[in-house]
């Protein structure tokens, strides 16, 4: 028969655990542990999780109207960054060109 584990059995199995993984990869054999139990659950009992979680509200685009160094709004029609003078690059040409005439402006200034 199998013995009974108490709690000093647990703990030493948690302390010989922390000696051979280590108190990084612990966790993340925890999480993925703990995962793999979720799914097989799930799979057992038929339910399927196809939708996809909610996420929060997206987080704002830097690039158009915002500035690519300190992130301040722009104003419309800006050339350079009011808060830390970035010249501002437009996407009208595309994002290639964009980076080319940024380039061009903080090799000529």
């Amino acid at each position: 028969m199998i013995p009974e584990i108490g709690i000093s059995g647990l703990i030493l199995i948690l302390v010989v655990a922390l000696l051979v993984f280590g108190p990084k990869r612990l966790p993340e054999m925890g999480r993925s542990l703990g995962r793999g139990m979720r799914e097989f659950k799930d799979s057992i009992s038929g339910q399927a999780n196809d939708e996809p979680a909610e996420l929060g509200p997206a987080p704002q685009e830097r690039g158009a109207g915002f500035c690519s160094s300190c992130g301040t709004a722009l104003s419309p029609g800006a050339q350079f960054c009011a808060s830390c003078g970035t010249p501002v690059a437009s996407t009208a040409n595309g994002p290639g060109e964009a980076a080319r005439e940024t380039a061009a402006v903080e090799r000529d200034g």
